[in-house]
């Protein structure tokens, strides 16, 4: 029971003097004209009706970021893709692994979106804004 009760205030202290760091490492925001989120091989499925990965012309005003989720030593552990569908249901969908991403910047006179792009650490995904 000592030991138990030793090992639970030390997990405790460890828990309040290690806090998360969680940040965002960089921010860009460009007009694009389509973005393409390529699968990566072996991964989950993603094109259930649910999860859009393809933002053409004409659904690109559902897109409104794209989060790439690094560790702490750098590695990429996926993308968040946050958009919001005619349903009006904000969705934050994350795809683990890596994976290609394409990005059609505008050209002047045709059809833009504003999209932020981020680069932000895992702990960051726990805050949905």
């Amino acid at each position: 029971m000592r030991r138990f009760l030793g090992l639970l205030i030390l997990l405790g202290l460890l828990a309040i003097a290690a806090p998360a760091g969680a940040e965002v490492i960089s921010t860009v925001e460009k007009e694009v004209y389509a973005v393409y989120i390529v699968p990566a091989p072996k991964a989950f499925p993603t094109e259930l009706g649910y999860v859009i990965t393809s933002f053409g012309p004409g659904n690109i005003n559902f897109l409104e970021r794209i989060d790439l989720v690094v560790d702490r030593e750098g590695r990429v552990q996926g993308l968040q893709v946050v958009y919001t569908p005619p349903d009006g249901f904000r969705r934050h969908v994350f795809l683990a692994g890596k994976r290609s991403l394409v990005v059609q910047e505008a050209r002047p006179g045709s059809l833009k979106k504003r999209i932020l792009f981020r680069v932000i650490t895992t702990e960051e995904l726990n805050r949905l804004d």
